[in-house]
């Protein structure tokens, strides 16, 4: 059966996170930094990161990453914006 929405869409890619990553991951959600992939429409092997710090609001609009990342570095580079900020306001 054809799906309903036409193009079928790719899931992101399978990525294990190392013990490190994942301090640096569990200190931006503990602190309300928000940050996540960001698709780019009509583009499914390609993503922005986009980043919203302090309490969520409704509507709110985040900050895109300029550069596109692809399967093979979306989320090595995912957890090098965690670092960042682990390493910005760690203190």
């Amino acid at each position: 059966m054809p799906s309903i929405y036409g193009k079928r869409t790719k899931f992101m890619p399978q990525y294990t996170r190392s013990e490190e990553e994942d301090k640096w991951y569990k200190y931006c959600v503990r602190n309300n930094i928000r940050i996540s992939p960001y698709g780019i429409q009509n583009d499914t092997d390609h993503w922005h990161i986009a980043i919203s710090l302090g309490a969520y609001t409704k509507w709110e609009k985040p900050n895109l990453s300029p550069n596109k990342y692809c399967r093979n570095t979306i989320w090595p580079e995912y957890y090098k914006m965690c670092k960042y900020y682990y390493d910005k306001y760690r203190k």
